[in-house]
């Protein structure tokens, strides 16, 4: 059974404005998925940077800290602040028990 007439018009019609609608929403989908493509995109970027900080920040504290844990420093460090000198072998004097 095919319509004719004015039902197969507004059937026509209808069929036009509904497809109109799905090429809207998809439009709209797109360009909603593009959006939150670049927000993403974004904040990677934001995260790369501040992983980039504490890497360069990770390496300082670790080249600190292997200064500071040096025997050599620590001892010369120590020394200075008690105020200890090296003697000479001859000033040593050994006690026997």
């Amino acid at each position: 059974m095919t319509l004719s007439g004015p039902t197969n018009n507004i059937m026509q019609r209808i069929l036009a404005v509904l497809l109109i609608l799905v090429l809207l929403a998809s439009g709209l989908a797109v360009i909603y998925a593009k959006h939150h493509s670049r927000l993403v995109f974004i904040e990677i970027q934001k995260a790369e940077l501040v992983l980039e900080e504490l890497e360069v920040s990770w390496e300082r504290l670790t080249l600190e800290e292997k200064m500071l844990s040096e025997h050599n420093r620590v001892e010369k460090k120590t020394r200075k602040s008690m105020g200890l000198v090296d003697l000479k072998r001859k000033e040593i004097v050994y006690i026997r028990l």
